[in-house]
């Protein structure tokens, strides 16, 4: 799945939603042609959404805290 930035124009397909989709939430692996389309709030709230459930890892420091090498 990728996310796509829409040049044209398209109703939001999130319930109750009546803006203009900004983003297309792509997916290539279906048969059929599975898009989404979001406008910038529900991208928003998605997102939101989302980072309950599935959180970045954080990267592993180059340093160590001690700021001294052993």
């Amino acid at each position: 799945m990728i996310v796509e930035k829409v040049n044209y124009k398209i109703k939001c397909d999130a319930n109750g939603c009546k803006n203009a989709a900004d983003f297309a939430i792509v997916n290539k692996k279906f048969i059929f042609s599975g898009n989404i389309y979001l406008c910038k709030n529900c991208i928003a709230n998605l997102y939101g959404e989302i980072s309950k459930f599935i959180t970045p890892k954080s990267l592993k420091p180059i340093y160590k805290k001690g700021g001294k090498d052993e």
